[in-house]
């Protein structure tokens, strides 16, 4: 202690319980099964901030004691307040095994899109150096400083360091709440005690994201990622998507943007429809299936993506025109898988075919490369990706007047909480005469 300034050595002194060895704070208190007192270095180095957490940490473990956690459970007593002791004994799992157990695991259950989230997550790990060290040692502080390193600086133009860097709070954020399922197994197979993320601080949103980090094309769109909406809201006005369609050289592909844009369904629900879910007399559709990037048939991922979508003049006009292409022709037997290797064999006859009357086999709308892009450029538009499509939708409806209850059934969205998350912000901007409807109907005027 000679070598410590004299104001520590007095604070220090006057803290009952504490002292300092070989350099860092050391804590004494007593325990049931033990008749001496034990002193446990708390791993730290005696500072003004340092002695306050360590009088803190202190008084929680007296209380642990007192509660009996030291006797109930005597390695997450351990655990929990010391959690950088050298007698503890770390688990053998790496972080790219666990996450191989993980997919395992879930291999029957879990989606083309969280496969593909699974994989990206763990390169992000991998590209920061953490694939092959053990799980324990993703403790929150490598936790945050990862996040904090894949948020810094910029991405952009063509030729950038790397997809793991200037990424945006959001896409961070989606790796981190895939690391958190991962980890939070890890703790059920008992690989770890406690869950690291859930103790990671929330990073400052960007105040600037810029488009081009964000474009997207159809040819190399991470389709799972749209589908869960993680894009920024860009939608088509009325007259863009004439424009759009006007652009578009293909009599099949204009006819399923005119109904993506007038329906709200996803690409792949879209590809999967038959005539079998369709119901013209009454104005309505089921969204039964939907199809994945590898090609197969699923139900929707979740219980409110099977749903009744009920159909506006302009979606059933088109389904009046494909009706002579397609529905005539003789049903097709396709299999349907379901969650733990589960299938269905059942015999449709697809609305929507590719060449040759075929079922289509992607769920983008084009997979030729440029082709979306180029469409965009002859119609003199703005770049958004086609699932904007989606959001052109919606923001027709609610600018129409629909309610946000009703336009979330249509959507597939359980609540209405995407609904205004997604398009609360601007919607009413979208709209010039919002404020003059609303000083009206308080009985205001201009």
């Amino acid at each position: 202690m000679s070598s410590l300034p004299k104001s520590i050595v007095d604070l220090i002194g006057k803290k009952k319980g504490l002292s300092v060895h070989k350099g860092n704070i050391r804590v004494q208190f007593k325990v049931p099964d033990r008749v001496h007192p034990i002193r446990k270095s708390l791993g730290y180095p005696p500072t003004e901030t340092n002695i306050e957490l360590a009088v803190s940490t202190l008084a929680n473990i007296k209380n642990d004691v007192a509660n009996r956690l030291y006797e109930v459970d005597n390695e997450l007593f351990w655990d929990k307040h010391f959690p950088l002791r050298s007698d503890r004994t770390p688990s053998k799992v790496t972080v790219e095994e666990c996450f191989l157990a993980y997919r395992k695991q879930k291999k029957s259950t879990i989606s083309v899109s969280m496969r593909n989230k699974l994989i990206t997550a763990l390169n992000w790990l991998k590209f920061y150096g953490h694939g092959k060290k053990f799980l324990v040692e993703l403790d929150r502080k490598t936790l945050e400083e990862l996040r904090s390193k894949t948020v810094t600086g910029n991405k952009e133009g063509k030729y950038t360091e790397s997809k793991f860097k200037g990424c945006s709070v959001a896409t961070v954020n989606d790796y981190s709440h895939v690391v958190g399922r991962v980890l939070a197994f890890a703790v059920r197979e008992e690989f770890i005690k406690h869950n690291p993320m859930k103790d990671v601080e929330r990073l400052s949103e960007d105040e600037r994201i810029s488009r081009s980090s964000r474009v997207v094309t159809e040819s190399n769109m991470n389709f799972s990622e749209l589908e869960d909406e993680d894009l920024y809201v860009c939608p088509f006005s009325k007259a863009e998507l004439d424009k759009l369609i006007a652009s578009v050289h293909l009599p099949k592909t204009k006819l399923m943007i005119r109904f993506l844009a007038w329906t709200g369904l996803r690409h792949g629900e879209l590809k999967a429809l038959a005539w079998e879910d369709v119901d013209l007399k009454n104005r309505k559709l089921i969204v039964r299936y939907n199809l994945t990037r590898d090609g197969t048939l699923k139900p929707p991922k979740t219980k409110n993506g099977r749903r009744v979508v009920k159909l506006l003049p302009e979606a059933i006009k088109v389904l009046e025109e494909v009706k002579d292409l397609s529905a005539q022709l003789p049903a097709r037997q396709e299999t349907i898988l379901y969650k733990n290797n589960k299938s269905e064999l059942i015999m449709r006859r697809r609305v929507f075919l590719s060449r040759g009357n075929l079922p289509y086999k992607r769920p983008e709308l084009t997979t030729v490369n440029g082709q979306w892009e180029a469409w965009l450029k002859k119609a003199g538009l703005r770049h958004r990706p086609a699932y904007q499509l989606r959001h052109t939708y919606a923001s027709q409806l609610l600018m129409a007047g629909t309610s946000a209850l009703w336009l979330a059934k249509q959507m597939g969205h359980g609540d209405t909480s995407m609904i205004h998350k997604i398009y609360g912000k601007w919607i009413e901007e979208e709209k010039p005469e919002f404020m003059d409807n609303l000083a009206k109907s308080l009985g205001q005027s201009y």
